[in-house]
């Protein structure tokens, strides 16, 4: 009897072994399904497109160029006696800059000057002759080819003269000098660069909605990051007809240099537009994008599954963009987590952030953002 006990005790404890086994099995079973369920959702955080207004303050960036910057060549060879000017100097139009040996084009010009005065007096008796009838029409006619000829002459060898004495041909700093005194110069060997920044033009460019804003001679308020504070006050000289392959149209501003806190060409310049009239324009995060701004999209969730979006943006602010065409109010749209995403992938939300509604007076990246 005690060892029929015994055995149906340990019966009984290996059916609970058994059946503690089966339901942990059944537990992790279902655990793993779960898993791969939740596996299968990708995690994202969501902003929707927002419409806020449009304040009009514009700010785009770029680099500041000389109002001259040219390379002046040789009009003419030989040997340069006397070098006057070198590289840092500042220079006037039309100051002497160097001298080529010129004794030769001297001499040719002082024989066609004098040849040319000669034939202008034998002009003059021959055409108060024919009026007396005392020459022939061909005696007058062989006089003016001839005076013709002259003259001709005089012009060509004063014009090699001069350019013997080589002169500024514009206004500006010497930013660098390609020859010595004692050289032989070439024609259309370079000489001198020469630099004005007196004056400064800045290049930037704006989107089509801003482009109809603004008019020439308007004025910009334009700022440098080496000068913090400092404003310069510019004026729109041109504005371009066509947009760029980025869909922009660059806009020209000129402006006075300081002559107490000077700005350089190469430098980058900020210039704040104001516009008068508010529009509201649809708003996304600038995380949202996916891809360059040639090509942009993005992800937009819609009924928990993600799409891929094409859209055109207009203004690249800091930490937003306006929408153009492809998104509505409302939608939602992915700003982080893009990377685990194709079309049509499940997804669950992360807390949202929020896009606040503030004044658009930051920068609009127009040279360092793909394009």
């Amino acid at each position: 009897m005690k060892k029929i006990t015994t055995g149906a005790v340990v019966i009984v404890a290996l059916l609970l072994i058994g059946f503690k086994l089966s339901s942990n099995k059944s537990e992790m079973a279902e655990t793993a399904s779960l898993a791969n369920k939740v596996s299968e959702q990708i995690p994202v955080e969501m902003l929707p497109a927002t419409l806020q207004v449009y304040e009009g303050n514009v700010q785009a960036l770029g680099s500041l160029e000389a109002i001259t910057d040219l390379t002046m060549l040789s009009q003419t060879e030989g040997l340069v006696t006397k070098k006057y000017i070198n590289k840092g100097e500042v220079v006037k139009k039309g100051d002497l800059l160097a001298m080529v040996e010129n004794s030769s084009l001297k001499a040719d010009y002082d024989a066609a000057k004098a040849n040319y005065e000669r034939l202008e007096l034998d002009l003059a008796r021959f055409e108060n002759l024919a009026e007396k009838e005392a020459v022939t029409t061909r005696q007058l006619d062989e006089v003016k080819i001839a005076y013709t000829n002259a003259k001709s002459r005089l012009v060509a060898t004063k014009k090699m003269y001069d350019e013997s004495f080589i002169k500024a041909t514009a206004s500006g700093t010497i930013n660098e000098d390609y020859f010595q005194e004692g050289a032989n110069l070439a024609k259309q060997a370079k000489l001198y660069d020469i630099v004005d920044v007196s004056e400064l033009k800045l290049s930037v460019k704006l989107t089509a909605e801003n482009i109809l804003r603004i008019k020439e001679n308007d004025i910009v308020e334009i700022s440098s990051d080496v000068y913090p504070g400092e404003k310069y006050l510019g004026t729109v000289s041109a504005i371009a007809v066509k947009a760029d392959n980025s869909k922009k149209y660059e806009v020209e501003i000129k402006l006075k240099n300081s002559p107490t806190k000077p700005l350089r060409a190469g430098m980058f310049g900020k210039v704040k537009f104001s516009f008068k009239n508010n529009v509201e324009q649809l708003f996304i995060s600038r995380e949202a994008l996916v891809g360059s701004v040639k090509n942009p999209q993005v992800y937009i969730v819609v009924d928990n599954k993600a799409h891929l979006a094409s859209i055109e943006i207009g203004e690249i602010l800091e930490d937003k963009m306006v929408v153009v065409q492809g998104l509505k109010e409302g939608d939602m749209v992915v700003i982080n987590g893009q990377t685990n995403l194709k079309e049509g992938t499940t997804v669950y939300s992360l807390q949202k952030k929020s896009l606040m509604s503030h004044d658009i007076d930051t920068n609009i990246n127009t040279s360092k953002v793909s394009k």
